[in-house]
């Protein structure tokens, strides 16, 4: 134990005090622990700091390494056991709630894991109408459910069965390990019954033994207003079914496609759409009728609207999936010139070109002088 840093290698001060000095060992022992730390040097490490805490964390050991440099000067920290005899000392019954971060490996044992059923997916269209306000859709997806000849028990009708007896019924079984602090007994699904507990005697035609089939299934959806196209709905527990009692379903997740509307254009919660106005309502003014989600409305256009103007409607737009409120609606003004004239045509319009001063059109003016 001479000539090692304790301080250092924890990355404490030699003022430290014990909950500093704990806190710095237990986020050091998450780090570098070989169950969790992989890397080569994880477990000489992990060694190095649990070396120094039992050291540092003991009144005794840690006044004799400050005054000698070592923690029992007559005998040193050895004793054959690689470096960890007298391991656990000082811990003040921390160690056990230092590791429960490994989720309790340490004496107790974990808890033999839940059969976990596979996620699905699968895709639904809907139109935009359906997007903008939200909708329930009934779909019918293809999933393994509770076998329907066996009851999801996979055994043949009139076949019994019997105990396991590598796990005596209990569905598990234990089995020890070596670790770094001794033989720990833990617990684990028995794989002889898949964790039921149970052997089958003759198995089920139909699912052949496994208590599942493929079925038809029909599930409804509850699709948001304001859901955009190309988002996911998740469905906890929809996805694939288990058969065992304590075993956990999948979830089904559901892609959603939304149609394009005829004239509205979505970009994330506001619509846009653009109007094609013939040129003399832009001259002479009037009124055009433009769509949106409920139904279409009139606008009001002033004379000498320019082309490309913008109208905002307020709160026209999609609902916000999450929250209160609306995007808006956005009209731009497109001006449109007719395909064709007549001569009766073309003579107003040139007696209309005659009675307008070149004044009328400054940006015109302004590019012809700067062209100038």
């Amino acid at each position: 134990m001479a000539n090692k840093d304790y301080y250092s290698i924890l990355g404490v001060s030699k003022t430290a005090s014990d909950d500093e000095i704990k806190s710095a060992y237990r986020n050091l022992a998450k780090k570098y622990h070989p169950d969790i730390n992989k890397e080569e040097g994880a477990q000489d490490k992990f060694k190095e700091i649990s070396e120094a805490y039992s050291v540092l964390s003991d009144k005794t050991k840690r006044a004799n390494y400050d005054q000698f440099g070592t923690a029992e000067p007559q005998q040193g920290f050895g004793g054959g056991s690689g470096g960890f005899s007298g391991f656990g000392q000082g811990f003040e019954g921390g160690f056990e709630d230092i590791f429960n971060f490994f989720g309790g490996a340490f004496g107790r044992g974990k808890s033999a894991q839940q059969e976990q059923g596979a996620d699905l997916a699968t895709d639904i269209t809907i139109s935009f109408e359906e997007a903008a306000f939200g909708v329930e859709k009934e779909i019918t997806i293809k999933r393994p459910e509770k076998c329907s000849e066996c009851g999801g028990t996979g055994a043949k009708k009139g076949s019994d069965t019997v105990k396991c007896s590598d796990c005596n019924g209990s569905g598990k079984v234990q089995f020890v390990q070596n670790t770094l602090f001794g033989r720990v007994a833990s617990m684990t699904e028995c794989k002889t019954c898949g964790g039921t507990g149970k052997i089958i005697k003759e198995k089920c035609n139909y699912c052949r033994g496994t208590g599942l089939s493929q079925q038809d299934v029909k599930v409804k959806v509850k699709i948001p207003a304001g859901i955009d196209d190309g988002q996911t709905i998740r469905m906890r527990g929809e996805g694939e079914q288990v058969a065992s009692a304590n075993g956990v379903a999948g979830d089904l997740h559901i892609n959603v496609k939304v149609k394009p509307h005829k004239l509205l254009v979505r970009k994330e919660f506001n619509l846009y759409v653009d109007v094609y106005v013939p040129f003399t309502i832009l001259l002479l003014g009037g009124q055009m009728e433009i769509p949106t989600l409920k139904g279409n409305t009139t606008i009001d256009i002033k004379p000498l609207t320019q082309s490309n103007t913008k109208y905002t409607l307020k709160g026209k737009g999609i609902k916000f999936l999450r929250g209160f409120g609306s995007g808006d609606l956005v009209v731009t003004l497109k001006g449109e010139m007719p395909k064709s004239l007549d001569k009766n045509a073309k003579k107003l319009i040139k007696e209309l070109e005659s009675s307008i001063s070149s004044a009328d059109y400054p940006k015109t003016e302004s590019y012809n002088k700067k062209l100038k």
